[in-house]
């Protein structure tokens, strides 16, 4: 059986993904990413945009009501920029932040209640050049019975 934070995650990616906002200002959405030098050649993960959306940290917790089994799952998302300033990082936020509110994602198993932005931060990363977005989405979903 497949766990609803995947399920989660996967719908999160396709969100994204699926956003011309988002894609408009960033090279891609990852799951992970590897700085090899192949990537490096080709320019991933910033691309000509210089800017991307990867994962971070998760976390799930169950949520258990009368006649409601839930699951509380937490996702960071994580968007970075190469251009100088904030305003980038914070444009990107906002687009993800857009993909994202009021969306109902369709996951395979479970039920997805809802899904709600808890924190936003811009932060300069200690890599020189580069800012760093981090987004933590909370999201609510039934487990299946």
């Amino acid at each position: 059986m497949v766990s609803p934070s995947l399920e989660f995650q996967q719908a999160v990616l396709e969100a994204l993904r699926g956003s011309a906002e988002v894609l408009a200002l960033v090279h891609g959405v990852y799951d992970g990413v590897t700085f090899g030098k192949a990537k490096k050649a080709q320019g991933a993960p910033w691309g000509a945009k210089r800017g991307y959306v990867s994962f971070g940290p998760e976390s799930s917790v169950p949520d258990d009501f009368d006649c409601l089994a839930l699951d509380e799952i937490t996702l960071q998302v994580d968007v970075w920029s190469k251009r100088p300033g904030r305003v980038h990082c914070k444009t990107i936020c906002a687009a993800v932040r857009m993909a994202l509110r009021g969306v109902v994602l369709d996951l395979p198993t479970y039920g997805h209640l809802r899904t709600s932005l808890v924190l936003e931060r811009v932060i300069p990363d200690p890599r020189v050049g580069i800012t760093h977005g981090v987004m933590q989405f909370s999201a609510e979903i039934e487990e299946a019975r």
